[in-house]
């Protein structure tokens, strides 16, 4: 049974918890508990050792006492969440020998004393995000050698010392994502071999040096987007057999080196937008063979080529909206066999060949829209391709010519094959106005007109 308390007095908590659960209460639950009762609360706890699980959350605690959970051995789970605690003494945590989930979020903590979780031997999950965390004492993490998930992201930390995580040798989640890390110092994952997610996002990196992951083998997610990395190493992925997901997105990349991934066989998605790629090596994703998702987006690329989807056969999820593309060939898309889904809009095309998809034998979705499409008679065997494959379009909004003005906004599918036009116009010609004609009376019409014609052209020759 559990009992959850907020708003109380001391009578009420002991009319609600103790008389009526004395037994069997496992979980007790603290709201909006008034500042001057957590030190009776604790008191009570320590009289039911039969409680498991005990939860702070948004109260108005300034801090927390050392030994303030003694005679507690059998807790395995503190949650202390949406509190002002600023700080925890060393020796908070004593006596909490059995303690396997201990979470710390969103509270106003700035630093963490070397110490301080030294016995919680058997702890296997920390939730320290959501703080206001800029320090880390060497050595705090050091006894913490079951510990298989670390959460240290949304804090304020600059910087982290390659020893500070070399004890953690049993971790596989480890987040430090939005963070302030403008670089990772050598070796910081050296002593971490079972890894299986690194999310390292939205901090202020600017180099990955080579090697940076020597333990590859059980890696499945690694988050490196939304940071300031302007290039790659070669290789830098090379080995990643378990890898899934990796995200590169949101970085400064102007271009990527000729070997990059190698042997990534287990790889889903791959994201690389909002970088300024302007092209890509020839196969450089060719040992990416289960690659399903792949997202280009906002990138610099003008034009595409079947090179950059070298390999890619299992593709089925391609994203190449705001590219800067200004045109398609049917060949650029000849690799792409399972292609299923293919994302265009907000490029620079103008007009499309025919037979530009005819390459996607499972082309089931296309986005189109946002381009500044030229509905004139070139135009026209693309005009028919979408009046016949209508039921593959699936853009939000609709095709819309921007030229000619006359057809402005005008839906294309709507458009009539007589609007699509090419105008011509016919050149002009001036009369030569540097030779003269002799001055000759003649006595027809048409000579009259002749002769008016080329005096005129004298009087204009003599004037100048």
């Amino acid at each position: 049974c559990l009992c959850y308390v907020f708003s109380i007095f001391t009578s009420l908590l002991h009319l609600l918890c103790f008389y009526y659960f004395p037994f069997c209460l496992h979980y007790l639950g603290i709201d909006n508990v008034i500042i001057n009762l957590v030190y009776q609360i604790i008191m009570f706890l320590s009289k039911n050792p039969q409680i498991k699980k005990i939860e702070f959350l948004g109260t108005s605690t300034h801090s927390v006492e050392a030994g303030a959970f003694e005679g507690l051995p059998d807790i395995t789970t503190i949650e202390i969440s949406g509190t002002d605690v600023t700080s925890l003494p060393v020796g908070v945590f004593k006596d909490l020998n059995n303690l396997q989930k201990l979470v710390l979020k969103s509270n106003k903590i700035h630093s963490l004393e070397n110490g301080l979780f030294d016995d919680l031997k058997n702890l296997q999950e920390l939730y320290l995000h959501m703080n206001e965390i800029s320090s880390i004492e060497e050595g705090t993490f050091d006894n913490l050698e079951n510990l298989l998930s670390l959460h240290l992201a949304k804090n304020v930390l600059r910087s982290v010392s390659t020893s500070l995580f070399s004890n953690l040798k049993s971790l596989k989640l480890f987040r430090l994502y939005e963070n302030q890390l403008t670089a990772l110092p050598d070796g910081i994952f050296d002593n971490l071999p079972v890894l299986e997610e690194i999310a390292l996002q939205g901090n202020k990196i600017s180099f990955l040096q080579p090697n940076l992951f020597p333990h590859k083998s059980k890696l499945k997610k690694l988050y490196l987007d939304n940071n300031l990395l302007t290039e790659l190493q070669p290789d830098l992925f090379v080995g990643f057999p378990s890898l899934k997901i990796l995200t590169l997105h949101n970085n400064q990349l102007t271009s990527l080196p000729n070997v990059l991934f190698g042997e990534m066989g287990s790889i889903a998605e791959l994201s690389l937008s909002h970088n300024n790629l302007t092209h890509l090596p020839t196969g450089v994703f060719s040992p990416l063979k289960k690659l399903k998702k792949l997202d280009l987006s906002s990138n610099q690329f003008s034009i595409i080529s079947a090179d950059f989807f070298e390999g890619l056969e299992k593709l089925t999820d391609l994203n190449l909206i705001d590219s800067n593309i200004e045109s398609l060939k049917q060949e650029d898309f000849k690799e792409l066999k399972s292609l299923s889904t293919l994302r265009l809009g907000n490029n620079k095309l103008q007009s499309l060949p025919g037979d530009v998809f005819d390459t996607l034998p499972k082309l089931s979705k296309l986005y189109l829209d946002k381009n500044p499409w030229n509905c004139d008679c070139n135009l026209l065997p693309f005009y028919e391709w979408m009046k016949n494959n209508k039921h593959k379009i699936k853009s939000k909004t609709p095709e819309v010519c921007e030229f000619p003005k006359n057809l402005l906004n005008q839906s294309i599918i709507s458009l009539t094959e007589e609007q699509l036009i090419c105008l011509t116009t016919s050149p002009t010609t001036t009369p030569l106005l540097t030779s003269t004609v002799p001055m000759t009376t003649l006595h027809t019409t048409t000579a009259s007109t002749t002769k008016l014609t080329s005096t005129t052209a004298a009087r204009t020759t003599h004037n100048r």
